[in-house]
């Protein structure tokens, strides 16, 4: 070959390089806490699980706990290596995650939380990984004394990696994206709702057997929450809204399911309310959705929420929402439509809320088949998926 034809010779080569890469799948490692399972871990699971259909991608996962997320995780396929934190380290957990992504060519870190954004700032840059994306899930809780010095320190960290080492932001909600946009780049931040499996949400029970199941007459009106123990719930609310309830509906039953720490200060609320005989506290369950499919209302009495991953499952079970207007609710809740929103954190208005529906069956019928439409057209996660594998292509300026 004359020395003439080397550059055209050398361009033909870096095209082919690039067409090489382009057809090769994209690989890209999440990096989750996997020792809990709630709303958060419930969507990285459904997220992964399609957007392993995508043959345009290559998934990995490191999770930093042993539990259920990780067993999903593989049960779609997908290589994953878990790390226990009481056994490791910090700099020891970047060792071992740094091993697992070598020799996978991974180009997009993709974390979920404070802890895990951290470690995907550190392996970015030990393992020349180009590009990290974050999903944004909820928003920091409210603490006091110590514990709020510490998470304003972490919140200060976060808030510098997601700057100067973030591409991409995805919030869960239109009202999450504002918040975020007073702190950050807007033009970083994506909004992606959650989605779920439209399929997978399913019980083979009937309203009836459900409540029967749990030892409630099938006559009883159960209404109930869904979600982990914990202050920024607000289920002190829920308790007095019940109290206020069973005031006037003397027969209804009242469900809290999930784990964390206000358990024994709402048991003691319950005993001091006198709600004993009526609230059944059931924990964890790996039945919930034959636990919704049981309830006549599931009531969302938070102070701050993203996206409830509860919310929309219960919609899709055509369980009747009553919930307070906060957070990425309201975009899914259209007031009176497919769900009833109370703008009040007072337990009175809930109650009358809850009222309201229990007297009105073709109402509730109305309200629940909305729900059911409304998560069908909008929230399923294929679309979601799509639309992540899509920022992710965006992001590595493939098509």
């Amino acid at each position: 070959m004359s020395s003439g034809n080397l550059p055209a010779a050398a361009e033909i080569g870096r095209r082919a390089q690039r067409n090489a890469t382009a057809a090769a799948p994209l690989a890209v490692c999440h990096i989750a806490s996997g020792d809990r399972w709630a709303g958060a871990e419930v969507q990285i699971a459904t997220l992964l699980k399609f957007l392993a259909r995508d043959e345009r991608l290559q998934l990995s996962a490191i999770l930093l706990n042993p539990g259920r997320l990780a067993e999903e995780v593989e049960r779609c396929g997908i290589p994953v290596t878990v790390i226990p934190e009481n056994q490791n380290n910090f700099l020891r957990t970047v060792r071992c995650a740094a091993e697992f992504l070598a020799d996978r060519n991974v180009q997009i870190l993709h974390s979920h939380r404070y802890k895990e954004n951290l470690l995907a700032a550190f392996l970015a840059r030990r393992c020349g990984v180009p590009h990290i994306v974050r999903t944004q899930h909820g928003l920091p809780e409210p603490l006091r004394g110590l514990r709020a010095l510490k998470q304003g320190f972490i919140q200060t960290l976060d808030r510098f990696i997601a700057r100067h080492r973030t591409g991409r932001i995805i919030s869960v909600s239109s009202e999450m994206t504002r918040h975020l946009a007073r702190h950050l780049d807007a033009q970083k931040i994506v909004t992606i709702p959650n989605g779920i499996d439209l399929e997978g949400v399913r019980s083979a029970l009937t309203r009836e057997e459900a409540k029967q199941r749990l030892g409630i007459e099938p006559s009883c009106p159960a209404v109930g929450s869904v979600g982990r123990l914990e202050p920024v719930k607000r289920l002190d609310i829920f308790l007095r809204a019940a109290a206020a309830l069973a005031a006037q509906r003397p027969e209804a039953r009242f469900v809290i399911v999930g784990e964390g720490r206000e358990d024994a200060r709402l048991k003691a609320l319950a005993h001091q309310l006198g709600m004993e005989s009526r609230v059944m506290f059931l924990g964890h369950r790996d039945d919930v959705y034959d636990v919704l499919r049981a309830l006549d209302i599931l009531v969302l009495s938070s102070d701050r929420e993203g996206l409830p991953m509860v919310l929309l499952e219960a919609l899709c079970l055509g369980v009747v929402v009553v919930a307070r207007s906060v957070g990425g609710i309201p975009e899914v809740i259209q007031n009176g439509v497919n769900g009833i929103l109370v703008d009040l954190s007072d337990p009175q208005s809930l109650a009358e809320a809850c009222a309201q529906v229990l007297a009105d069956r073709a109402r509730a019928q109305r309200l629940a088949e909305a729900g059911i439409k409304s998560v069908a057209d909008g929230y399923g996660a294929a679309q979601t998926a799509d639309q992540v594998a899509r920022l992710y292509f965006s992001l590595c300026e493939r098509t």
